[in-house]
C-alpha cells in the first residue's frame, strides 16, 4: 500500500485546486489525486461552448500530465474509491489497491440522478462529464425535436445548445416556475417570454405518466393530459452526491452531502470535503447547504487545500452562478430557496428583474435577470450583512441604484 501525507478523492476543479494549493504551502509532502474519470482536469462550464462549436474539444482541458509531474503530484485516473477506513487512515480503491493518508480531502462531486427505465437510456442525454458531451455531440446532427426536462441552469444550457445546432427544443417543468422558488411568477414569465420569442415551447406544472417509443420517436403522456412528441430527452434535474462508498465509515452525512465545519473539515480530524459533495454552514445565508457551481468548487478547493496545509481560516464566500441564455444574462447569488421575505425589482420594458431575499433585514440571496452590473455590490452587501430595512421602499423602485447603498462593516 502506498502512503501519502495528502490524499484527494476527486479530480475536478475542487480536488485539483486543493492539491496545487497544498503544494504551494508544503513543498515536500506526498500528494495523491484519485479521479474516477479517465481524463485530466477539464472545464465542465465550457462543455456548452464546445457543443455550440464555439471552441474545440482540446481547449476544454486545463492541465497536462507534465504539470502534475512538475508539482510532484501523483495522479490516478479512472479508478474510484470503494471504501474509507478512518481508523487505519486508508482508502480502498475499486481496483483492489489501498492508499494510506495522513490527511484526506473528499471532493468526489456527484453524478446526474438516475432517471428513466433501462430501455429509455439510449434516448436520454446528460451534461455532467466530457463523455456526456461527446455522446451528445455525436447525436446532435440527427436530433430535431428534443425535450429538455428540468428548471435548472443545465436545462437552459441544453435549450441553447439544441437551438444553435438546428433543433427545435421544448422545455418540461414539473413546477410552476423556471428555477423553482428562486424566482416568483413574474421573473419566470420574463424568461418564458424570451423562450417563446425563440420558438421554444414550455410545459409547466405537469408530470410524466408514460413514455412510449414508436417509429424512432418518443411519445410522452403527461398527467395534464397531453402527448408530447420528441426524439431525445435531455436531463437538467440536478445531481446525486457520490456518498455510497463512505456511508459506513463514520463520516457524518447531512441532507445534501458530507457535513463539514467552517474550515471544511469533517468531525474526523484531518478529513476534509470540498465542492459539490460538501455540506457546510454558510454564515452568509445562515443555513447548512451544499454548493453547486464551478467557481464555488474552485474557492472551496483552494480553502480546503490551505486548511490541510495548516492555513486555518473560516470559509466565507457568497456562492454565485451566471449564464447567458438566448441573450438574457441570468445570475443567482447566495441562497434564495424557500425565502418568503423578498423584494422584487422589475422593469418589464427593459426586460430587467431582481428578486432580493432577506433574513432579519440582511440580504442573503439574489436572483438577477439582465442586472449583472449589480452582482458585485450585492455580494458585498451579503458578505457584510449590511442592514437593508430602511431601503425597502427604495429597492422596490427598479430605477433606484442599489450600488448607492453604503457597505457597512
Amino acid at each position: 500500500m502506498e502512503n501519502y501525507r495528502y490524499v484527494i478523492i476527486g479530480g475536478g476543479i475542487a480536488g485539483v485546486t486543493a492539491a496545487e494549493t497544498i503544494r504551494e504551502h508544503d513543498a515536500d509532502g506526498r500528494i495523491a489525486l484519485v479521479s474516477g474519470e479517465p481524463h485530466l482536469l477539464y472545464s465542465r462550464v465550457m462543455l456548452p461552448a464546445y457543443l455550440k462549436k464555439k471552441i474545440s474539444r482540446d481547449r476544454l482541458f486545463l492541465r497536462t500530465r507534465d504539470e502534475f509531474v512538475k508539482k510532484n503530484i501523483d495522479v490516478f485516473l479512472g479508478v474510484r474509491a470503494e471504501r474509507l477506513d478512518i481508523k487505519s487512515r486508508e482508502v480502498a480503491l475499486e481496483n483492489g489497491e489501498g492508499i494510506g493518508f495522513e490527511k484526506l480531502l473528499i471532493a468526489a462531486g456527484g453524478a446526474p440522478r438516475t432517471w428513466g427505465s433501462p430501455e429509455l437510456q439510449k434516448w436520454i442525454y446528460r451534461l455532467q462529464t466530457i463523455d456526456d458531451a461527446d455522446r451528445l455531440d455525436e447525436a446532435l446532427p440527427r436530433i430535431k425535436k428534443p425535450l429538455v426536462i428540468g428548471a435548472s441552469f443545465i436545462a437552459l444550457e441544453f435549450l441553447e445548445i439544441f437551438a444553435v445546432r438546428g433543433a427545435a427544443p421544448a422545455l418540461f417543468v414539473r413546477g410552476k416556475n423556471i428555477f423553482g422558488d428562486m424566482l416568483d411568477r413574474e421573473g419566470s414569465a420574463l424568461l418564458e417570454d424570451n423562450f417563446l420569442n425563440h420558438s421554444i415551447a414550455i410545459y409547466y406544472d405537469d408530470r410524466m405518466e408514460r413514455i412510449t417509443e414508436y417509429e424512432r420517436k418518443l411519445a410522452v403522456l403527461t398527467a395534464e393530459p397531453r402527448v408530447i412528441e420528441c426524439d431525445a430527452l435531455a436531463l437538467g434535474i440536478g445531481i446525486s452526491r457520490s456518498l455510497g462508498w463512505m456511508r459506513d465509515s463514520g463520516i457524518e452525512i447531512g441532507k445534501e452531502g458530507i457535513r463539514v465545519n467552517e474550515f471544511l473539515e469533517t468531525a474526523v480530524e484531518g478529513i476534509f470535503a470540498a465542492g459539490d459533495i460538501a455540506e457546510y454552514y454558510d454564515s452568509v445565508s445562515g443555513r447548512e447547504r451544499a454548493g453547486g457551481s464551478w467557481t464555488h468548487a474552485f474557492l472551496q478547493g483552494q480553502h480546503a487545500g490551505g486548511s490541510m496545509a495548516g492555513i486555518r481560516m473560516p470559509f466565507r464566500r457568497v456562492s454565485s452562478y451566471s449564464i447567458t441564455s438566448f441573450g438574457f444574462q441570468i445570475t443567482m447569488l447566495g441562497d434564495c430557496r424557500g425565502r418568503s421575505d423578498a423584494i422584487v425589482r422589475s422593469d418589464s420594458s427593459r426586460r430587467m428583474y431582481a428578486r432580493l431575499c432577506l433574513d432579519k433585514g440582511a440580504l442573503v440571496g439574489a436572483a438577477l435577470i439582465n442586472r449583472f452590473e449589480d452582482k458585485a455590490h450585492l455580494a458585498a452587501l451579503m458578505e457584510t450583512k449590511t442592514p437593508l430595512e430602511k431601503y425597502r421602499d427604495k429597492l422596490i423602485d427598479p430605477s433606484f441604484d442599489i450600488r448607492s447603498i453604503a457597505i457597512v462593516g
